[in-house]
């Protein structure tokens, strides 16, 4: 059933009917005017064009148009770059391809609504005609010149790389193109035949697997500016002229020119847009003449067009000032005049936030309420919580409306529906889309998935909507984490690179020399070239790449290269396979001890404890799930818990504490929050009340910042058990500390108490749940080993845009510190000033009150006295000073929000991984951060800085550079959880080895038989390898001969073969032969045979003496042909070759293998 049009879109529809009309819509509330535009958009034949005043508004505007809309992908945001203007800084790429999809999807009229921001509205934008002529249209089948296609995606802005994984790159092999343009969510493989595009496929960028076919393409450029030979050419004069008028020498313009002329783009290019492509021109040329322009609050529109201004102009001043090469920002962006004439042409619809009689232009009034009155009150009976809400519902289904409730995640409306099925009135939850669920008949409330924040209720069409965030408060969309983010950190030797460290399992540390194409005794193939001490080599066959792993050890450790043979490295392994097992043992006895122990059982999840779960601000991430899951059954089982979950600062730990301490207040146990210092104990006290206080529990906080007066009163409070949730320091250990019921414990950071304190806590851990939170990462090898002998939990999803830190590594000088810290407190946030030096740090203090007099300065640092530096952290946190210079005291504390800007002075002092820690502290809201790195000069910093800073600046996303910066954090974590021997222990024989002997002990301790394992050597002088023009990087090649290594059956290696086809195209020789001696492999280490080997006309199988062939197998095949085989007592299996040939070879193997098994 559809949904009738209602009289009122009618009016309104013939209102906007003429060429130049104003139409003023008023009294409409929440999400109403989403749904009155999603509804005129289905009527009106040409595109809405919806300005609101900022990016938040923008996008919630976007959310709920595609929610109401029938054809949601017809609905697209326009967002405004997300840098500042004339700064050296290109916008994202994901934006980029948002804008350039809009444009172009505006131009082919596939376009019903553009939602767009003031700051977006105002950018002029490429001219219509240079955008059409320049986008790639592919077909299946059809004729396309492969190298004229490639010249072209270099004009277009795609970066060349050897492996496709982030928007605006490509990749060539063969006859294989893969591209990632930036409006897909999904990279595209073409494979050509020819100049035939045979057939092209979507392709997974974590796998590298193909996907599905794809029948069409239209490949967009990657970025605002074009890049061809014309371009560039005509470039020159104008860039001249500019730079002229700027006063910039020619030097500089040159260098700028010859980095264009080779298609390298420097920062902050985009800027030049007016000089590459004059003419720009404006959104509303791309829309047409009958578009309608929608204000959503004129008001605030023309506040932030003026706001903008000032920026802008701002921003080209502080241009000037670092002499900056910009394009003219009079051709950039639209005057104030030519903006105003722009909103006011054509057809118009305003939605304003106030009525003012007299105005000019048509006017419709609605019937209109918001849901204001509908926020969640628990009351202190628990069980009817939705009571208030429920009554309403059942009144609004009388009255014949049409009740909708959108709920953001499936999970979420699965909860709705079971709070609500307690109170008897009619439901349904569904996946349907709106206006499906919308055109049934009333009579129900309707649960449906939908992402919207506010609701309404539309007198007119007898409709109400309820956003489950007026139910149970604000959610925030956390950014989803792609699989591709989500790689294996430690074991990749996806960036190894010649000069590392690597560990041979049975040689020990040597350095990778890189990998090395050899002919050795016949044999024809890849070798990975490893140098011990004195220089000794060895040459590994690639075929026994499961033997080597990259070392990881400590940062700014080098370990020391063992000698090729030598004892070292036995004596090494041994020592820490005996402590490995000692530790696990001791591990061991606590957790079967714990088993037998009786403990209180928490009642099951009832209404309240449900209420209070879908009231949380966020989408749980899985792993934040799980760790509450696994929180909830521990405490519902009668085993005491001893939980230890790990995550970083602002990954939604507190979270859990939360809900296991919201919990034990319902079954009336008192929760005791351990915290390492007052001020960590602050902000626990602050973030537990304000998520509790819309339920009946009393959270206190007992530390310094309470009189003696109070803290009397609290421990009363605690003793009679009127205080449900106490939270403090080491304070809460003392003997005066008596508790009515106690039920849990939870400890922020144990790693950071005394051994005294420690040993109080052994205490506890016998009589009541303790739940540990810890912020230092923990592998997930690790954990994997640990699992069965401690209860440990990982949070590793970061939380919202955690990893979106513009980072600029900065000579420094005292323009840019004023222009970053001005930048900051302009748009009302904090910055933190790290200056690592305690003697100079008064100086700096001195310095920044003469660089930036406008800033609130406070100091920090771990020498002064632990109540001044309490009383300094504090006033920042609570926004009264608005610059923190200090030490790296912040490296893994306090999570402000606020915070958004880093400046780091003399960041070539620092360490990988403390800079990654320092640049977490900022990020942690929607607002953008900046992370400015600052250096005394390139050419004064060392090699190995510079390489650091290179790193820690790619280090934008959770992508490959990852990996490098949290090996040193994840190995303080392991050192923090086992303690400081383990930690010795992993630096010696590096992490993955650490992990496996770990592994093995604890399954040793728990009764399992460990298999035995052979890592065969084949020398059947078969050339088998991957040819370098087969895949050029080395790195990939090293990936495929390790993943090669991996399988456990033949199924597998076929797998592997498809993809190598999938993705290079088809086998050469070398490589199938590779494959062949691969899938033997599988076979030899089934059988556990040592060796095989081609010596004249005989093939040598060498077994293990636990070899599972039997004697029987052995008897049966010397019978089998006289004089072909024979077996000799060193456990050797002889077999005579008659074709000797490599297919001859191979066939003779494989058929040896058959005959054994």
């Amino acid at each position: 059933m559809t949904m009738p049009v209602p009289q009122y879109l009618k009016q309104l529809s013939e209102k906007l009917s003429a060429s130049s009309c104003q139409v003023s819509v008023a009294g409409l509330e929440g999400s109403a005017p989403a749904y009155l535009l999603s509804r005129l958009a289905a009527s009106d034949a040409s595109p809405l064009i919806v300005l609101t005043a900022d990016q938040e508004s923008a996008d919630e505007i976007t959310r709920e148009l595609r929610f109401f809309s029938t054809h949601p992908e017809t609905v697209l945001p326009l967002p405004a770059w997300d840098v500042t203007p004339f700064e050296a800084a290109s916008p994202h790429p994901d934006i980029v391809g948002e804008r350039l999809n809009a444009l172009v999807r505006l131009m082919d009229g596939a376009v019903r609504a553009l939602v767009l921001p003031v700051a977006s509205a105002m950018q002029r934008v490429i001219p219509r005609d240079t955008l059409g002529g320049v986008c790639q249209y592919l077909v299946a089948g059809e004729e396309l010149e492969r190298e004229s296609l490639v010249e072209k995606l270099v004009k277009l802005g795609y970066s060349h790389v050897p492996l496709v994984e982030d928007r605006g790159t490509f990749s060539v092999r063969g006859g294989i193109l893969d591209i990632f343009p930036p409006d897909r969510d999904m990279p595209v493989r073409i494979e050509f035949f020819g100049d035939l595009v045979e057939t092209m496929r979507l392709f997974d960028p974590v796998t590298q697997r193909s996907l599905e076919a794809l029948p069409e393409l239209v490949l967009l450029p990657s970025r605002e500016v074009i890049l061809s030979a014309e371009v560039v050419k005509e470039l020159a004069p104008r860039l001249k002229r500019r730079c002229d008028h700027l006063g910039i020498g020619a030097d500089r313009r040159r260098e700028l020119l010859d980095q264009l002329q080779h298609a390298i783009y420097p920062p902050g290019v985009d800027f030049l847009q007016p000089l590459f492509h004059p003419g720009l021109q404006t959104v509303f040329d791309y829309a047409g003449e009958g578009a309608v322009r929608v204000l959503v609050d004129p008001e605030a529109i023309r506040e932030a067009a003026q706001r903008f201004r000032e920026e802008l102009d701002s921003a080209v001043r502080r241009a000037e000032l670092r002499d900056a090469i910009t394009g003219d920002p009079a051709e950039l962006y639209l005057a104030d005049d030519d903006f105003e004439r722009l909103l006011l042409a054509g057809r118009r619809l305003e939605f304003p936030r106030l009525e003012i009689e007299g105005e000019g232009g048509e006017k419709l009034r609605l019937k209109c309420t918001g849901n204001q009155d509908l926020k969640l009150d628990a009351t202190p009976e628990g069980e009817r919580v939705l009571a208030p809400l429920t009554e309403k519902m059942v009144g609004w289904i009388a009255a014949g409306h049409r009740v909708l409730v959108p709920c953001h995640q499936a999970g979420q409306a699965r909860r709705l529906y079971e709070l609500l099925s307690h109170y008897r009135m009619p439901l349904e939850h569904s996946s349907d889309r709106f206006e499906v669920a919308a055109g049934r008949p009333p009579g129900r409330v309707e649960i449906v998935i939908g992402e919207i924040s506010r609701g309404f209720r539309l007198e007119e069409e007898r409709l109400v909507v309820v956003a489950e965030e007026e139910i149970f408060g604000k959610r925030v969309k956390r950014r989803g984490l792609s699989e591709a983010k989500k790689k294996q950190l430690l074991t990749s030797l996806a960036e190894l690179k010649p000069g590392d460290h690597m560990v041979h399992v049975d040689f020990g540390v040597a350095l990778y020399r890189g990998l090395e194409h050899l002919s050795l005794t016949g044999l024809e193939g890849d070798f990975l070239l490893l140098e011990y001490a004195g220089g000794d080599k060895l040459y590994l066959p690639v075929d026994r790449i499961n033997l080597v792993q990259r070392y990881v050890g400590a940062e700014g450790i080098e370990p020391r290269l063992d000698k090729l043979g030598g004892a070292g490295w036995e004596k090494a392994k041994a020592k820490a396979r005996a402590e490995i097992e000692e530790m696990a043992a001791e591990l061991l006895k606590i957790h079967a001890a714990r088993e037998v122990q009786q403990g209180y059982r928490y009642s099951p999840a009832d209404d309240m404890y449900r209420a209070f779960e879908a009231s949380f601000a966020f989408e749980e991430t899985p792993d934040q799930a799980a760790a509450i899951d696994q929180v909830i059954a521990d405490m519902e089982s009668t085993r005491p818990m001893d939980r230890l979950v790990c995550g970083d600062v602002g990954y939604g730990k507190t979270e859990v504490a939360m809900r296991a301490a919201f919990k034990a207040t319902l079954d009336g146990k008192q929760v005791a929050i351990l915290v390492p210092t007052t001020v960590l104990a602050q902000q626990h006290a602050e973030s537990f009340a304000a998520r509790f206080k819309e339920y009946p529990v009393r959270v206190e906080m007992l530390s310094r910042f309470r009189t003696a007066q109070q803290q009397r009163e609290i421990l009363e409070g605690v003793k009679k058990g009127d205080v449900d949730v106490v939270i403090g320091t080491h304070r809460l250990l003392q003997k005066d500390v008596v508790f009515k019921d106690l039920g849990l414990l939870i400890v922020d950071e144990e790693q950071r108490f005394g051994v005294a304190h420690k040993e109080r806590l052994k205490q506890f851990r016998a009589v009541v749940d303790i739940l540990t939170l810890t912020a230092t990462p923990i592998p997930r090898t690790l954990y994997m080993s640990l699992m069965g002998i401690r209860d440990l939990s990982i949070i590793d999803t970061p939380p919202v845009d955690r990893l979106a830190i513009k980072t600029f590594v900065s000579r420094s000088s005292d323009e840019l510190i004023r222009e970053a810290v001005l930048r900051e407190l302009r748009r009302g946030g904090q910055v933190f000033f790290v200056h690592n030096r305690v003697q100079t740090i008064g100086a700096m203090a001195e310095e920044l009150k003469r660089i930036v007099p406008e800033a609130k300065i406070a100091v920090g640092h771990g020498q002064m006295a632990e109540k001044e530096l309490e009383q300094v952290m504090l006033s920042f946190m609570h926004g009264e000073t608005n610059l923190l210079l200090c030490t790296t005291i912040i490296e893994s504390g306090l999570d402000i929000p606020t915070a958004n800007t880093l400046i780091v002075n003399r960041a070539d002092t620092f360490g990988l991984a403390q800079l990654y820690q320092l640049r977490g502290r900022v990020g942690r809201s929607k607002t953008r951060a900046y992370a400015y790195l600052l250096i005394p000069g390139e050419g004064s910093i060392s090699t190995d800085a510079r390489e650091r800073l290179k790193i820690i600046q790619e280090l934008t996303e959770l992508g490959a550079g990852f990996r490098i910066a949290t090996h040193d954090l994840e190995i303080r974590g392991a050192g923090d959880l086992l303690g400081a021997r383990q930690s010795g222990d992993i630096a010696a024989v590096g992490f993955e080895l650490y992990t496996e002997l770990l592994d093995e002990a604890v399954r040793t301790l728990k009764g399992e038989e460990l298999p035995e394992r052979v890592e065969p050597e084949i020398k059947l002088k078969v050339p088998a390898f991957i040819p370098e023009e087969y895949v050029r990087d080395p790195n990939q090649r090293l990936m495929i001969y390790k993943k090669l290594t991996q399988p456990a059956d033949e199924a597998e290696i076929d797998d592997i073969k498809e993809e190598l086809a999938d993705r290079f195209g088809p086998l050469p020789p070398a490589a199938l032969y590779l494959i062949e001696v691969m899938r033997l492999r599988v076979g030899l280490k089934r059988l556990l045979v040592k060796e095989i080997e081609l010596a004249g006309n005989e093939i040598a199988l060498a077994f293990h003496e636990r070899t599972p062939v039997s004697p029987d197998a052995i008897t049966g095949i010397l019978r089998k042909e006289k004089g072909k085989y024979r077996f000799t007592p060193d456990f050797r299996l002889y077999v005579r070759v008659t074709d000797s040939s490599f297919d001859g070879v191979l066939a003779e193997a494989r058929n040896v293998l058959k005959c054994l098994v």
